[in-house]
């Protein structure tokens, strides 16, 4: 289950009209969740590796992720 809260924000609508058109929503919280699971899953992509997390072994790919995410600052 999504867990989900009310905020209020201030949106440039003319960005959030084009994120709209982009990703197919209909409405402000479709879009904004829309987009936001975009960027998650953008920097997920990101540190995807075909051979390292798909051909290596089950250690190899825990040790890689460790790895990375120990590097990882935000």
């Amino acid at each position: 289950m999504m867990r989900m809260s009310r905020t209020t924000v201030d949106v440039d609508l003319g960005v959030l009209e084009a994120a709209r058109l982009e990703l197919g929503t209909k409405g402000v919280s479709a879009t904004v969740n829309a987009a936001l699971r975009d960027v998650v899953r953008r920097r997920t992509l990101m540190g995807f590796d075909v051979v390292r997390d798909i051909d290596g072994s089950p250690s190899e790919v825990a040790a890689n992720r460790e790895d990375r995410h120990a590097g990882h600052e935000d």
